[in-house]
């Protein structure tokens, strides 16, 4: 229960360091309002599609890592993706007057992907090899 608990807890962590940093970068970089999230404020359409695209790969690293961690992954990935669509829901109802539309529905769809992606990559690593004859 409690590797677990630390499992989703590194998993989301990961993610929401990810994406803070990143966030962070490019405020520092183009002089702008330091925001750790969103794409409202971001310079260009290329920054706000690009950061857009590293939800997925944020994802990925996030189920890969709790993945790795946990022991029985199967129940952790399903709690780790209730938690990000919870975590979804909450960004919808405190940024929805900020951030656009597309942004917050795609956002947590491609993390979430990602979330699943690492997880079926890491239980196909970890799988016994059948060879065949």
């Amino acid at each position: 229960m409690l590797r677990t608990v630390i499992a989703i807890t590194a998993g989301y962590f990961s993610i929401t360091a990810l994406n803070s940093f990143v966030h962070l970068i490019i405020s520092i970089y183009f002089k702008t309002e330091v925001t750790l999230t969103g794409v409202a404020f971001l310079p260009s359409i290329t920054w706000t599609v690009g950061v857009t695209i590293l939800q997925f790969a944020f994802g990925l690293f996030g189920g890969l890592l709790a993945t790795t961690i946990a022991q029985n992954s199967s129940k952790v990935i399903l709690g780790f993706i209730l938690i990000m669509v919870a975590v979804g829901l909450i960004n919808y109802s405190m940024t929805v007057e900020t951030e656009p539309l597309w942004y917050l529905i795609m956002a947590p769809i491609l993390t979430i992907s990602g979330i699943y992606m690492g997880y079926r990559l890491q239980t196909q690593n970890t799988s016994p090899q059948h060879e065949q004859a």
